[in-house]
């Protein structure tokens, strides 16, 4: 498993309109490879809103498709909205090891 994060900081107040922004865009559901998508707020930022965008992808290369994509293209339109503190930070991931409620699925 392949995992794609973005941490994106906003201005105090913006959270809810980032929220509401990645609620309402959705075709990354329907690209091959796709797994999930969460979206993380971090519980006690003083100075600004710190949120995580956590996507999951059978591996890198359904990832790199989907970067490519017109849809994802379409996602990203119209540039950064004005409440961002600058760019956001990427990373990527390999999973290597799982743990769950049932046992151990250990990933390839």
């Amino acid at each position: 498993m392949f995992i794609a994060t973005n941490r994106i900081q906003v201005k105090t107040g913006y959270g809810d309109t980032l929220e509401s922004m990645f609620k309402a865009r959705g075709s990354v559901q329907d690209h091959p490879g796709f797994i999930s998508f969460e979206l993380w707020k971090m519980t006690k930022t003083p100075d600004h809103e710190d949120f995580l965008v956590v996507t999951h992808w059978e591996n890198e290369e359904h990832h790199q498709t989907w970067v490519k994509s017109d849809a994802f293209r379409s996602a990203h339109a119209g540039g950064p909205p004005d409440f961002l503190l600058g760019p956001g930070e990427f990373h990527t991931y390999d999973v290597v090891h799982r743990l769950e409620a049932s046992g151990v699925a250990a990933a390839d």
